[in-house]
This record gives structure tokens, sequence and C-alpha cells, in this order.
């Protein structure tokens, strides 16, 4: 499959990258993180409705960051478009931030699932949280 990216998004997912290198050697011996195998969890697909319209979450990988902070990237359909991002949690699994670019976005546009949600209406962004905050977060820390 061919995904194509602006430029601005580019950066932004390089940006997100570089800030969530660590030495992989550390973070395996490291126990105090409370490591989990994040690996047997990737392809796992979550699927809900947000406004009548479906939504499709296909988990990556995780990143931990920091003690307390940790980066789920994943893909997600909806809207007939489909997006690439991010969404962090600290470490008891509260979600604190999320970002997802439009990997089908014209060159010049800056399009984000957050922004489609809020533009439908203030009630489907809040709805998409609640969902990652209760069953997908959940299912990926277990």
């Amino acid at each position: 499959m061919k995904i194509i990216i602006t430029e601005s998004q580019y950066k932004r997912f390089k940006h997100l990258l570089e800030q969530s290198v660590y030495d992989e050697e550390d973070y395996d011996s490291n126990e105090d993180y409370g490591n989990e195998d994040y690996d047997s969890k990737e392809g796992m697909v979550f699927k809900t409705e947000i406004g009548t319209i479906p939504l499709k979450l296909t988990y990556s990988h995780t990143n931990q960051i920091s003690e307390n902070e940790f980066e789920y990237y994943c893909e997600i359909t909806y809207y007939g478009d489909e997006f690439f991002g991010v969404f962090v949690t600290d470490k008891r699994g509260y979600l604190t931030d999320l970002d997802f670019p439009s990997v089908l976005s014209e060159k010049d546009e800056d399009v984000r699932l957050q922004d489609v949600l809020k533009e439908l209406g203030g009630e489907y962004y809040y709805e998409f949280e609640h969902w990652l905050d209760s069953e997908v977060i959940p299912s990926l820390q277990d």
C-alpha cells in the first residue's frame, strides 16, 4: 500500500518519532516501567460508531517516551478518510494527548481526525475520547 502525506504531516510525524526515541536495550531491561508485551497486540482492530459513522482503529505499536508517558501509534479509518497518528497516555492509562493527521488529504490541506470530529459536532470528539479511554486503552494495557 502506498500512502501519500503532505510535507507538514511528514514534518509532524518525524517530530513525533524523534521525540519518542529510546534505547531499546534499556527499555527491555528496565523493570521499573512496568513493561508489557505490546508486540503481541500489533494489528489489533477496534471498531465503533461515532455519530452513526463507522470508525476502525488498527493498533501498530507503542513507545514509552518517559517513565510516565506512553505513545500508541494507530491507523484510523473514518468518514471516508484514513488517519495515521498517535495518542498519548500517562502511566495510569489516562489519555493526555492525541494527533491523527489524514494521509489522504491534499498537499496544502491540514486535515486531522480530531478537527473532523469537532466540526461534525463537539460531542463526537468527546465520544471518541471516551471510547479510547474506556475500550481501546484498557485492552492495549492488559
